[in-house]
């Protein structure tokens, strides 16, 4: 074999590495296929440039290279047997000199990229491995639920339609954790449109719609709700119902409490991971429109004793 790779590159046998890069980059410019269209001379010098820095570019290669051509190979030399170079793998030599090896052209193809924006032309000739299927696609559902079963949590059944293993329709059990939020979603692995080939499922996509309440008001992890009270109550004292989340309890009203004040009842709004909200109860003093005759005598004595 009698390829002189520095000639090739036209740098000295003792340039750096830096230098080989450099002159590699050069000449590439100037004879890269995309600018040379349907010049054959071109086109083998661009392949022979290729070849030289696939050898010279790995520090590794050029120095088997450097001891092939120690031992008389690139200058014909009778006596030169690649069997007892060295120790000198011949098998291995041929590897390396071969241009159409992918494992060679990957040495330079990126700097093929860096020069041209692109890869190297012979490693786009290569053919490339078949893609596999994708998975299947996504299906997507909504759903739903009223406040208090949002703040509680609990379990709905949907119907999906056209999702899963060529199945148009069929129910499927979904657990809303408490304290979802509105328009959070819910991913079900593997309920989605089935995937081509044998491949995984995709997934079912449940968007979840909290409907308003008209009792109970969200911040955090509190609850907020109103009680009506009656005159009297606000300024004696007493009982009355009030709803939680969970059940109906009798609050006790304090005496003298003034309309807008806020009752708080402890641990009674969202456990969500691990932190417990309060409930507040804004009191509401329901002062009458229209009082009987009796009621406005009585109302007189109170006042007057007042003065």
């Amino acid at each position: 074999m009698s390829k002189d790779f520095y000639k090739a590159l036209g740098v000295a046998e003792n340039a750096s590495q830096d230098d080989i890069k450099r002159a590699f980059r050069n000449l590439a410019k100037k004879y890269h296929p995309d600018r040379n269209q349907g010049d054959k001379v071109a086109e083998e010098r661009f392949k022979e440039i290729s070849e030289a820095y696939d050898m010279l570019g790995d520090e590794k290669k050029r120095k088997q290279y450097d001891t092939m051509r120690k031992y008389g190979a690139f200058t014909g030399g009778p006596s030169f047997d690649p069997r007892h170079a060295g120790g000198f793998d011949a098998s291995q030599f041929e590897r390396f000199f071969r241009f159409d090896n992918a494992e060679g052209m990957d040495a330079f193809s990126d700097l093929f990229g860096s020069i041209f924006g692109g890869g190297s032309p012979f490693r786009q000739a290569r053919p490339r491995p078949r893609r596999r299927a994708s998975r299947g696609r996504d299906a997507s559902v909504s759903l739903s639920v009223t406040f208090e079963e949002a703040m509680r949590g609990t379990e709905k059944t949907i119907i999906a339609k056209n999702a899963g293993a060529g199945i148009k329709q069929r129910k499927l059990r979904v657990k809303i954790p408490a304290g979802i939020i509105n328009g959070n979603k819910i991913r079900l692995r593997g309920m989605g449109f089935q995937g081509a080939n044998g491949q995984s499922n995709g997934d079912l996509i449940v968007t979840v719609n909290v409907k308003k309440s008209e009792q109970f008001e969200r911040r955090g992890n509190d609850i907020h709700s109103r009680v009506t009270i009656s005159y009297p109550d606000a300024v004696l004292g007493g009982k009355v119902q009030v709803k939680t989340l969970t059940r109906t309890i009798n609050l006790t009203i304090p005496p003298h409490t003034k309309s807008g004040t806020r009752l708080r009842l402890k641990g009674m709004g969202l456990s969500v991971n691990g932190t417990q909200g309060d409930q507040y109860v804004e009191v509401i003093v329901d002062v009458p429109d229209n009082l009987t005759l009796r009621q406005k005598e009585l109302l007189e004595e109170l006042k007057q004793t007042f003065e």
